[in-house]
């Protein structure tokens, strides 16, 4: 397969794969809340349909690995996650949204980490920028969260669920067009064995970095659970909610364009370390409730507190982890991050917000400075020799 091929594939596909999120991420507490939901029973079906990918993703990058078959688990992870969301529109009452938003979300884990290994082992195998691909999410996002923002200044907030519904169909559609994983790798890998698995992942320096980009990770958790309803009582619209997400996903944007000088200048562990220590300034500055003007400036530090700790951490499990592994430790770190750590702040972000308003993110500052110390901790423990497999 052409180099241009696979870029144009993997491009596509991302173009559509979080129109989805950008939609759910910042408008979905506002339609829980609209189905009546309490703060608290919103916080916990958001936290839940992170939870569940703790189970969710193991057994989906591990089915890739052992079946050598990741294509076709995407595929049909994403068919039937459009269904389930599509059904959640039906559900009128805390337990049925429950179990169908955690069913929803269960289903559609695994397609994330095993979409952003095929994409950083393709870029790896045709020398390609893994950045200019993954940029392509970031503009979906992007594109998901202002439309979404402007439509819901036309009609009511319970469309959330059908738009985000409407954005999973697509995105199932398009993963058909994926490229063959024998197009990645010519000679078919040995399949995954639990012991040298287990011995790499065991090492004090990957326990450490995974913890630290995990840490980074979930301190977005107030913000994603409870972002938009803050916004709200500090008295701006739909729209400029929309647009103040719109904002950090534009900044995001332009730091993944140029991602491939950003990791020859700081390093996988350095990208790490420099997106969780301006994580804190973000989260810090936010809690203060600053104006506006300032409010989409520190929404710009996105680019950072996710973009390079996400860029930092990709590129990190490429070099040290083999070709066999690589949907497993993928999966590995999605469990820690997106499931166990993030859920965990998310769900708390009731509590938080009760007791602390928008005062909840000085917690989330202290989550990402305890992230960059361990990241610091990290490259002083780190062996100097790359374990890097072939791609």
């Amino acid at each position: 397969m052409p180099s241009r091929n696979f870029s144009r594939r993997l491009s596509l596909f991302n173009a559509v794969l979080f129109l989805g999120s950008g939609i759910q991420l910042p408008f979905l507490p506002l339609w829980l809340q609209g189905r009546g939901l309490p703060d608290s029973e919103v916080a916990f079906v958001v936290a839940m349909m992170s939870a569940v990918r703790i189970l969710a993703i193991p057994l989906g990058t591990a089915l890739a690995d052992v079946t050598q078959r990741r294509r076709s688990v995407i595929i049909a992870c994403a068919f039937a996650s459009a269904a389930a969301y599509l059904a959640l529109n039906f559900m009128t009452s805390f337990w049925p949204i429950l179990v169908c938003g955690m069913l929803s979300a269960a289903l559609l884990a695994p397609v994330v980490p095993l979409t952003e290994t095929m994409a950083v082992e393709g870029s790896a195998h045709f020398g390609l920028d893994y950045g200019r691909i993954r940029l392509w999410a970031s503009l979906s996002f992007l594109s998901g969260s202002l439309v979404a923002g402007a439509l819901l200044e036309l009609i009511p907030v319970s469309w959330v669920i059908l738009l985000i519904a409407a954005a999973q169909g697509l995105g199932a559609l398009v993963t058909l067009q994926l490229p063959r994983d024998q197009a990645i790798r010519p000679s078919k890998s040995e399949p995954i064995r639990l012991r040298p698995f287990l011995a790499l992942v065991g090492t004090a320096s990957f326990a450490v970095f995974m913890l630290a980009a995990g840490l980074g990770q979930a301190s977005h958790g107030f913000l994603y659970a409870f972002g938009s309803v803050y916004f709200e009582t500090l008295g701006y619209s739909k729209l400029v909610i929309g647009m103040l997400w719109s904002a950090s996903v534009l900044s995001e944007v332009a730091m993944f364009a140029f991602s491939n000088r950003f990791h020859r200048a700081f390093g996988s562990v350095g990208l790490v370390m420099l997106g969780t220590g301006l994580a804190t300034l973000r989260w810090t500055v936010t809690a203060l409730a600053p104006p506006l003007a300032l409010l989409f400036v520190v929404q710009t530090l996105h680019a950072a507190s996710f973009g390079l700790t996400h860029l930092g951490t990709m590129h990190y499990i490429r070099e040290r982890v083999p070709a066999s592994m690589r949907n497993t430790a993928q999966g590995l770190y999605a469990v820690l991050s997106s499931g166990i750590l993030l859920s965990s702040t998310m769900w708390a972000s009731g509590s938080l917000f009760g007791a602390l308003g928008g005062g909840a993110f000085f917690v989330m500052a202290g989550i990402s400075a305890l992230a960059c110390g361990l990241a610091v901790l990290q490259r002083a423990i780190s062996p100097t020799a790359r374990a890097v497999a072939a791609a």
